[in-house]
């Protein structure tokens, strides 16, 4: 539970924070399907590096949601098939991100949103409880979240780095919802977009001592 004096000591302590420059939104289809399994919790680097062998490697192969489905089906659903499809699309072996991503297709594919055009119109209307939540094994609120700001949605990620901004400022922990409005209030308290703060939280945050 948050307060008003939670939300004044927020907007104060953003007012120091630089903003960034950076721009979150992605308009490729398997682009942001995969980084939706692929930026949670992972090092930039290897981030970057995983989405990068796609471009370089696979972006002329899987163009469609048809297309993953047809790979995730040639190899079993276990640690050896998820690993080589984890070696064949991003050249690493990240199995775990392969079985995410299994529920996360299998999602898309029972909600009909099988293109960009399809996923954007789908985000603008979407709500995490009443649409995702529980719908795409091992993914929650901080996926969700990620994958609609991409897709254009002006909202926050309740990720590490915020959560290790505003919970020393707070004063007590915050649960993820509680994370998305605060930050989301300070924001228009500011007049800035939610986006927009949360990537300068983000970028002050990475460069806070101790930050790996």
């Amino acid at each position: 539970m948050t307060t008003d004096d939670d939300l004044a000591r927020l907007v104060e302590a953003c007012r120091s924070v630089p903003m960034s420059a950076g721009d979150y939104q992605q308009h490729d289809y398997i682009t942001n399907v995969l980084l939706t399994v692929l930026d949670l919790q992972m090092h930039n680097v290897a981030v970057n590096n995983s989405i990068q062998h796609y471009w370089d490697h696979r972006w002329g192969e899987i163009r469609t949601l048809a297309d993953l489905e047809v790979l995730l089906v040639r190899h079993p659903n276990d640690h050896d098939g998820n690993r080589a499809i984890s070696q064949y699309l991003w050249g690493n072996n990240y199995g775990n991100r392969v079985e995410w991503l299994r529920g996360l297709v299998s999602f898309l594919r029972a909600e009909g949103l099988a293109t960009e055009e399809e996923l954007e119109s789908w985000a603008r209307t979407s709500d995490f409880h009443r649409d995702f939540e529980g719908r795409a094994k091992y993914l929650g609120i901080a996926a969700y979240q990620w994958l609609v700001m991409r897709l254009g949605v002006d909202t926050v990620k309740p990720d590490v780095m915020v959560r290790n901004f505003v919970e020393p400022i707070v004063g007590h922990p915050v649960s993820d919802d509680d994370l998305v409005s605060l930050v989301t209030q300070a924001a228009e308290a500011l007049d800035l977009s939610p986006r927009k703060l949360d990537a300068a939280i983000w970028e002050y945050q990475r460069g806070a001592p101790g930050t790996v």
